[in-house]
């Protein structure tokens, strides 16, 4: 207690202020770049998503502990207009009828536990220095992963070995995606510009001024050499605001601001030739074909599918986690009537639109919050004045916009942690204070408990997805034959499904070589139900192969009917159905005989 009151009455040490830089620092410098050998795709199966999500629990908790010790908690001035966003979620999953189990828990815990996250970030009180540096701290982040692409796009052998990359040498950064890693790197050299029309420009070091010109460097390079449109869009739109909104702070620095510009330019110039296939790709986009002047790039045909499947449900929406169920009904659909081609991917997870997302599978209900979150942030903009309202806004658009035509925060949540923490700057005038002091002891303390037992919890759900995560590329690293190293993805709530799948199927091929039905039976009754949420095409196949050999051949002609019609063109499913012809001809072939050779005796 004594050492307790000796630090409270130590007016040059700031514990909450300490606290957040620690963790603040580890969850953008350590926590993004975290790696392991993984499947990629989405959510967790991208090791980094855990890692990031286990550090922004600690700073909720630590954020937990200061409410409980200064019996007050601190709030955006439209707090509870940002709320709607977590609550209308979380009303329209009670109400629409067909959700997804697993994916409604881990899309409400992303948006809830991002709310709690921006929350938390006001509780440690921060100076405007203190929310300064912490801008440094993004622009580390950035500045890493844009050397991260750097690595991958020239190929260098010996770093290489310690830099995540994909089969080709593209700027990925850490975020196995080259759209998230252009969107990120827009937001970065945003960062740049707006930190050198900063009043304190002028007192910052040498060494950090020489950092600011390097940034815009790498970071340059990474945007047009990745070809990415949102890429280059994104850093347009958020140049022309900062020129427009801060263009005589701009010119205030003039030193710094030249060696920017020429940075960017040099950057740019350097990683050139990924502009000609940003311009095809617009060319591409713009482009009709046919009578009816159909868009040939497929995203038109998969929002014009999307707008309708929210007019089919348009209040409640389909449910959280639909969304791949009815979008492949409504493809089958289209591409049987020959109406306009969806493309040959396999699935579709998401519509490449985050509000037409939320309107097929929340309906306009859910579509209320994030709404009421933009217009009372862009109410908080307009109220920040012209220079800082436009300056807030420039660092908000690269990240808002790859929103609207992709799925960022699904991939990786680094850039959900950093709009979260940008909105926080835009949020920081006209907070208020309310007392907590009205609860009763027992109240007070559960604030603080609940949020560590929940850290822990967290903490070691995600460790035991990633110890999952691993025990699957050992599994497929030993050409699926040591099914041992799945015991631990079985184990993890998140690779479950996907781990019975593999046990199931596994079981299956080993009992058809053992002349054995019992396991095709137990996956064709697993792929019956796991179909009508995820209908993947290897869920498809295989319970066509199951039902094949357990002689169910009308049950295996008419999912064969909705696969090929639902995967239209797929050459797998092409072949496996002629085997199936081929083999339903010979078998006929042999009745045939057997019945002609019974007439003749």
């Amino acid at each position: 207690m004594t050492l307790r009151l000796e630090l409270e009455k130590d007016p040059s040490l700031k514990k909450p202020q300490k606290v957040f830089f620690v963790l603040f620092g580890i969850m953008f410098l350590v926590a993004p770049f975290y790696y392991q050998p993984n499947l990629g795709g989405e959510g967790l199966n991208v090791p980094h998503n855990s890692s990031l999500w286990i550090v922004a629990s600690w700073i909720i908790a630590a954020a937990c502990f200061i409410i409980y010790k200064n019996d007050k908690i601190i709030l955006p001035r439209y707090w509870l207009a940002l709320a709607l966003l977590p609550l209308g979620a979380i009303l329209t999953s009670y109400i629409a009828d067909n959700n997804n189990p697993a994916e409604w828990l881990v899309r409400l815990s992303v948006i809830c536990g991002g709310y709690l996250f921006f929350i938390a970030l006001f509780q440690f009180q921060l100076t405007s220095r203190q929310i300064e540096r912490s801008l440094y701290i993004l622009l580390s982040m950035g500045l890493l992963a844009a050397v991260y692409g750097v690595i991958q796009t020239q190929n260098i052998p010996l770093l290489l070995n310690i830099v995540p990359r994909g089969t080709e040498p593209l700027a990925i950064g850490v975020f196995q995606q080259v759209n998230i890693q252009a969107a990120v790197m827009a937001t970065t050299l945003t960062l740049v510009f707006y930190l050198i029309s900063r009043p304190t420009h002028k007192s910052l070091n040498p060494i950090i001024l020489i950092a600011l010109v390097i940034t815009a460097l790498v970071t340059s390079y990474n945007i047009t050499i990745s070809g990415s449109r949102v890429g280059l869009l994104g850093i347009s739109c958020s140049l022309l605001m900062l020129l427009i909104g801060r263009g005589k702070l701009l010119l205030n620095s003039r030193l710094p601001l030249m060696g920017v510009i020429v940075a960017s330019l040099i950057g740019g110039y350097l990683g050139s030739h990924g502009l000609e296939s940003a311009t095809k790709k617009f060319n591409r986009a713009l482009a009709t074909e046919g009578i009816g002047g159909v868009k040939t790039d497929i995203r038109w045909n998969i929002y014009k599918t999307s707008w309708e499947l929210y007019t089919e449900a348009p209040i409640f929406g389909h449910g959280i986690g639909s969304f791949q169920k009815v979008f492949q009904d409504k493809r089958a659909k289209y591409q049987r009537n020959g109406t306009y081609n969806l493309g040959k991917s396999p699935k579709f997870s998401h519509p490449h639109n985050e509000i037409i997302f939320w309107l097929i599978e929340g309906g306009s209900f859910a579509i209320i919050g994030i709404l009421a979150a933009a217009l009372f942030t862009f109410i908080q903009l307009i109220k920040l004045g012209w220079q800082r309202g436009f300056g807030y806004a420039a660092l908000l658009v690269p990240i808002t916009l790859h929103t609207q035509v992709e799925l960022p925060f699904y991939i990786s949540n680094t850039p959900w942690f950093l709009l979260l923490t940008i909105l926080f700057l835009v949020h920081q005038s006209g907070k208020k204070t309310f007392s907590t002091s009205k609860l009763s002891k027992a109240a007070g303390k559960a604030i603080p408990i609940s949020a560590t037992v929940m850290a822990l919890v967290t903490t070691n759900t995600l460790v035991q997805a990633q110890v999952g995560n691993a025990g699957l590329i050992n599994y497929f690293g030993t050409a699926q034959q040591k099914p041992i190293y799945l015991q631990s993805s079985l184990k993890s709530q998140y690779f479950e499904d996907y781990t019975t799948f593999l046990l199931l199927r596994r079981n299956m091929f080993m009992g058809i070589s053992q002349n054995n039905p019992k396991h095709a039976i137990i996956y064709a009754n697993w792929a019956e139900d796991q179909i009508k949420v995820n209908p993947a095409l290897i869920y498809y196949r295989n319970l066509a192969i199951a039902y094949d050999y357990t002689n169910r051949n009308n049950e295996r002609d008419k999912i064969m009917k909705i696969a090929m019609s639902t995967y239209l063109n797929n050459l797998d499913l092409q072949q496996l159905n002629q085997q199936f012809m081929q083999k339903d001809l010979e078998d006929k072939n042999s009745s045939a005989v057997i019945k002609q050779l019974d007439t003749s005796n």
